[in-house]
């Protein structure tokens, strides 16, 4: 069966920048919430949430792409809960959600690559709206296969010890 790629896109702001996700992705907009660190977890996981049972890293965009090292949580701070197309559940960390955005993927530019924080394997492309550009970022590829199945072992590790002290 084809997935059939929404033209929607939710978009957010990490840092000054704006970033947008296919809206289909999309399972729930939370402020950050308590997080469980998963030990000799990569700087940019912050760690695991559980996410109506099921249990989720969490991933701070902003320390993944290098946007910034030392991100301050508030209360202002969001998780996007995602889904990947291999059905996982992953908490994005960013500083806010915008908007919603109508899109032709059949008019995006192409991601150059600059030499920037985000690879651009990482991303769908850009559009512009208005006088702005913004990165449509490619969820399924966020994170290597490597780096999800570390992801999902360290998660279910931390799932196990949880369980066990509950």
């Amino acid at each position: 069966m084809a997935i059939i790629e929404s033209n929607q896109l939710l978009t957010f702001k990490l840092g000054n920048e704006t970033y947008g996700i296919q809206i289909n992705k999309v399972r729930e907009i939370l402020t950050y919430p308590l997080v469980t660190p998963i030990p000799d977890a990569s700087r940019w996981v912050k760690g695991v949430i559980n996410l109506r049972g099921e249990v989720a890293p969490v991933i701070d965009l902003r320390v993944r792409f290098n946007i910034d090292a030392n991100p301050v949580y508030t209360p202002r701070t969001i998780i996007i809960a995602v889904k990947t197309h291999d059905a996982r559940m992953i908490g994005l960390v960013v500083d806010e959600v915008s908007d919603m955005e109508n899109v032709d993927f059949n008019h995006l530019y192409p991601a150059p690559d600059m030499g920037s924080s985000i690879s651009p394997e990482y991303l769908k492309g850009l559009f512009k709206k208005d006088d702005k550009m913004i990165v449509i970022l490619d969820i399924d590829k966020i994170l290597d296969k490597d780096e999800m199945q570390k992801l999902s072992r360290q998660s279910n590790e931390t799932s196990n010890v949880l369980s066990a002290t509950a």
